[in-house]
Formats: C-alpha cells, sequence, structure tokens
C-alpha cells in the first residue's frame, strides 16, 4: 500500500483547529450535545492542542462537587448511598499537598456552579457529596480558596446540618465571584450568625460582585450583611432580594444613584419612599437611570404610582408591585389605565407582576377583578403578567380569547392561582384555554382556576381520538400548570381529566393547586379563613399523579413522531 495521500486542505484545517477561539466554539456546541461531556473528555486525551479548550469547557459548569472530589485519590473517600438509593460520596482524611495536585488542576477550570443544571436524574446517578466533606476541604485548604475562578454560585440549604451548609458557603467565597444566589431557610441564630459574619469578612475582598440574589424567610442579620456588601460595591448591577426588613433612606439613596444597577428590589414604608422622592425631584437624570427591572414593595398603588413616574430609566421593561393592602376593583383598574398609558409614551414592559400580601374580605365583590379591570392591559406586548391580588379573578372564555390575541408573545399567565380558595366559582373552561395553546406557542407557565370537567371530551378519549384535534401547547422544555382553587367534584373522572390535561399539556412537568392543606380547622370564622377540603385534595393530588406521567407519554409520541416524519 502506498504512502497516504493528504486530504486536500487538510493544513489549513489543522491550523483552524488550533485557534483557541474556534475550538471554544465548537466544544460548546458539542458540550450541549447527549454525549458531549465524554465526546470532550476524549479530545482532551486525544491531542495535545486540544486538552485545555476541552477541559475548559468540561469543567466550566458544574452542579455539585462530586465529580471534583473524585479527582482525589481513592484511599481518601468512599462511597455510600443513602435512604433514597442516592449515592454519596465523603472524604475519610485530610489530603496532603500532592493530593490536591490533579484536583486544584480541575478546580482552577470551575466557573458556573449551579444546583440546577442537572436533571433530576442526573443529579441522582452523580449523587452527593456529604457534610463532613465540606469540613476535611475546608480544614485542608485553610484561607486558601477552593475554586478560585469561580464566578457564579448558587448556595441554598440542602444538608441536615447547618454548621456543614456553612461550611460549604464558606468555600464557595473567593474575590473573583461576580455572581451569588443564596436560599435561605429558617435557622439557628448561631448559623445566621456565621452566615452573616462570613459575608461581612468577604465583603473587603468582593472586588469584582456585580449581583446579588437573597431569599430567606426572616433573618435581619444576613440582610444587614446582604446590604451593607450591595453598598460596597459601587458598580452593582442586580439586588434583588427578599427582605422582611425595610430597607434605609440612606440605602433606597445609593442604590437609586447607581448608573450600573439594572435589577433591584426595594422594601420600604411610606415615609423613606416619600423621602426618596423629594430627594429624586431635586436631582437630574440620577434616579434609577439604567433600572431594566424593579421590585417595589410597599404599602399601597399610590406609592407605586408615584415611584413608577419618578423612574427616569428608558430601559424599564420588568415590573413587580407588592403592596401590603389588596386594592378596590376600581383603584386596581385606574392604577392599570396610567401604568398602560406609560408604558406606550415611553416604552414596552414585558413583564408584569401585582401581589397584595394581605387576602381581600371573602365576600366583598369591589375587590374582584374582572375584564374590565384588565381591560387596560390588552394594548401592551407582555411576555408575563403575575395577578395575586388578594381577592378572586372573575375572568371568562371571551376575556382569554381577547388576551390571547393580544399577547401574542405570552410565556406567563398566572391569574388568581395564589394560595386562598374564594366562594366563586371559575367561569374559564377547558375549551376556553386552546386560545391560549393557538396564539401563544411560547407559554411554558398557565395558572388560573377553571371548570374542571372534561365530561364533554369522554366520547373522544374512548374513542382513541385527540380531545382536541391535535391542537395543544407547544413541546416546551418544562411546563407548569396551576389551577388554583379550581374544585374536582366527586362525579368527575380523574382519569379522563388527567389525560385531556395532558393532551393539552404535553410538556407539563409541575403542576400546582391550592388545595394542598389539609386537616379541620377549628374555633375559627369560617368567612375569613379559607375552607379545608381534603376530598377535593386527594382528587386533585390523583390528576396531580397521573397527567405528570400521561405528559411524558405524549412527549414521547411527539418525539417518535417527529422521527418518523424526518425519516419519511
Amino acid at each position: 500500500m502506498g504512502p497516504a495521500v493528504p486530504y486536500p486542505g487538510s493544513s489549513v484545517v489543522q491550523q483552524c483547529l488550533r485557534v483557541p477561539e474556534l475550538q471554544h466554539i465548537v466544544f460548546d456546541l458539542l458540550h450541549d450535545q447527549p454525549e458531549g461531556p465524554s465526546t470532550l473528555a476524549a479530545l482532551a486525551r486525544t491531542a495535545r492542542f486540544f486538552q485545555e479548550v476541552a477541559l475548559d469547557t468540561l469543567w466550566n459548569a458544574q452542579s455539585s462537587l462530586v465529580p471534583l472530589v473524585r479527582c482525589f485519590p481513592p484511599h481518601l473517600w468512599t462511597e455510600s448511598r443513602d435512604d433514597d438509593a442516592i449515592r454519596v460520596v465523603s472524604m475519610v482524611a485530610l489530603p496532603t499537598a500532592d493530593d490536591w495536585t490533579r484536583v486544584k488542576l480541575y478546580a482552577s477550570r470551575i466557573r458556573i456552579l449551579r444546583l440546577g443544571l442537572s436533571s433530576a436524574s442526573a443529579r441522582h446517578l452523580e449523587g452527593k457529596l456529604s457534610g463532613e466533606s465540606y469540613v476535611v476541604l475546608k480544614e485542608s485548604l485553610g484561607l486558601e480558596p477552593f475554586l478560585p475562578n469561580l464566578h457564579s454560585f448558587e448556595w441554598a440549604q440542602s444538608q441536615t446540618n447547618e454548621t456543614h451548609d456553612v461550611v460549604y458557603f464558606q468555600l464557595l467565597l473567593n474575590p473573583r465571584v461576580s455572581t451569588m444566589e443564596l436560599v435561605m431557610k429558617k435557622w439557628s441564630d448561631k448559623s445566621v450568625q456565621a452566615v452573616a459574619s462570613a459575608l461581612n469578612e468577604y465583603r473587603p475582598t468582593a472586588h469584582h460582585l456585580r449581583s446579588i440574589t437573597f431569599t430567606c424567610p426572616s433573618c435581619p442579620l444576613v440582610e444587614n450583611a446582604i446590604l451593607a456588601l450591595a453598598q460596597s460595591r459601587p458598580n452593582l448591577q442586580d439586588l434583588v432580594c427578599t427582605l422582611e426588613s425595610k430597607m434605609s433612606l440612606q440605602t433606597v439613596t445609593y442604590l437609586s444613584k447607581l448608573n450600573s444597577l439594572q435589577r433591584v428590589a426595594i422594601h420600604v414604608d411610606r415615609e423613606t419612599a416619600q423621602e426618596v422622592l423629594e430627594q429624586a425631584k431635586n436631582t437630574s437624570g440620577t434616579f434609577f437611570s439604567a433600572l431594566h427591572s424593579l421590585a417595589l414593595h410597599t404599602e399601597s398603588l399610590e406609592i407605586c404610582e408615584d415611584w413608577l413616574s419618578t423612574i427616569r430609566s428608558p430601559c424599564l421593561d420588568c415590573l413587580s408591585f407588592i403592596v401590603d393592602e389588596p386594592p378596590k376593583a376600581a383603584t386596581l383598574h385606574d392604577f392599570l389605565v396610567r401604568l398602560a398609558s406609560r408604558v406606550l409614551h415611553s416604552g414596552g414592559v414585558r413583564e408584569l407582576r401585582f401581589v397584595s400580601t394581605k387576602p381581600a374580605p371573602r365576600m366583598f365583590a369591589e375587590h374582584t377583578v374582572t375584564p374590565a379591570t384588565l381591560e387596560p392591559l390588552l394594548p401592551l406586548d407582555l411576555v408575563a403578567l403575575r395577578l395575586e391580588s388578594g381577592a378572586a379573578v372573575d375572568v371568562d372564555d371571551a376575556f382569554i380569547e381577547r388576551a390571547s390575541r393580544a399577547w401574542r408573545r405570552l410565556r406567563v399567565l398566572e391569574l388568581g392561582a395564589e394560595l386562598r380558595r374564594y366562594v366563586m366559582h371559575p367561569r374559564v373552561t377547558l375549551t376556553g384555554l386552546l386560545p391560549l395553546a393557538e396564539n401563544c406557542p411560547d407559554m411554558e407557565a398557565l395558572a388560573l382556576p377553571f371548570v374542571a370537567d372534561a365530561s364533554a371530551y369522554q366520547s373522544k378519549f374512548d374513542a382513541g381520538d385527540r380531545p382536541f384535534d391535535g391542537l395543544s401547547f407547544k413541546l416546551r422544555p418544562s411546563f407548569t400548570l396551576g389551577v388554583g382553587g379550581a374544585v374536582v367534584s366527586d362525579d368527575t373522572e380523574t382519569f379522563i381529566l388527567a389525560g385531556v390535561l395532558s393532551d393539552l399539556c404535553p410538556g407539563l412537568k409541575t403542576f400546582q393547586t391550592a388545595w394542598d392543606r389539609a386537616g379541620k380547622v377549628v374555633d375559627v370564622d369560617s368567612a375569613t379563613l379559607d375552607v379545608e377540603r381534603q376530598d377535593i385534595a386527594d382528587r386533585w393530588r390523583q390528576v396531580d399523579r397521573f397527567v405528570v406521567e400521561m405528559a411524558r407519554v405524549r412527549r414521547q409520541e411527539r418525539m417518535w413522531l417527529e422521527w418518523v416524519y424526518k425519516l419519511a
């Protein structure tokens, strides 16, 4: 056999493949494929000029520290299974300097640590790290950063031992972090103090920090540490926190003058809100001048309207208003009229959320939201509308159809699906949801009470036909359906109802209902407290079990049909 003839232009191809920028593009595409990680690992072993970029891409984003800990010598860690049969990796000895060599090679490449990066099934296979392992790692490292190039991380309470969670949090802090998302539950005073201390110690070195997201029921010490951290960053872009404590005048004033701030959540009382507005009137162009997203928690709609008219950002397109007192429908309508007028003149609002922290009196119709209340929003080009007004939302099929035609880019629609039940029966039917499937192809979350009666589709179901003749929401990666306080009667065939809903929402993976609390309530006024119905809750649980599994079958069916059509 003669010598191999080189492919024309092969040297040019080889030269192109040696360009790191091109490698990043190609390897990023590979990583998103089902077998992407294993392919990248093979590329890293195949050619030396592939190795650096392949390893960077492979380790760039992780959902846990388990793969990294497995890079220690085998005698330093063990593997077991917990009660749920999930793999648990545990460090059993302190690593030496030599043991860290390989781990540090990969640790320096991790830039993103996100709990939700992998699916539940993938996390089940990957396993989790034991709480004691964080303590071992921290003790071994001392003051040296564990992930020296980490740019973005998500930290949430995951261990049964609070001490281990705190140590894990300390491991993630380093001067290069630009984005942090913290989720805390109700903790002991000692753990709260430890987290607050860690944040305060981290503050002088947080030179690259640009985005802070913080969620916690009530934690004044940590809230103060978060706000102090935010005020130390002159280039802060995001501060989204669910704060129980109200912000001070000094904090809000500082945030309002940041020309880099794009997303912010503000919690203020009436007095502070008015003082801030008075100061803003004496300045020019510096009151939240670059804001894209505002979440304002205050006492009334009047204050919200004053803030909205004072903010000077032309980019504001995401609004969330949280008030402590439920407004009457007429008041909400007038507010939406003025909001829509401002939006139409100054630019579009894509996302709108309105929440009342207190429920309206159950029997007062003047708080009930009707189609007339929401009419001013129809001229807008909304992508998301979330309405939790603390009162019943009484819309019908006709309004849903008009809304679907007006908001064709709609992705999220939530109307009165919060955890409160009302005497009023919903007027939206299953058929009334079809215009949303037809006119809003990008829909990924729908939550509103509707008439849970699928008897009209019994004959089609028995005949094996599609209930809606093939019309359904698109096959989204993850569709969420909420039914609010909709009632399932005792004569409803829950299997039929689940079959109809799964056909309408083939991408359904999350099902939500307001009937998820059980137990008798005694010595209370039934006119002011939600009525608990164990029988309704049980029937919705049956629907939940059926509909998620049936939707999975629908997805498999769709993917199989698409594959057949491609072959044809």
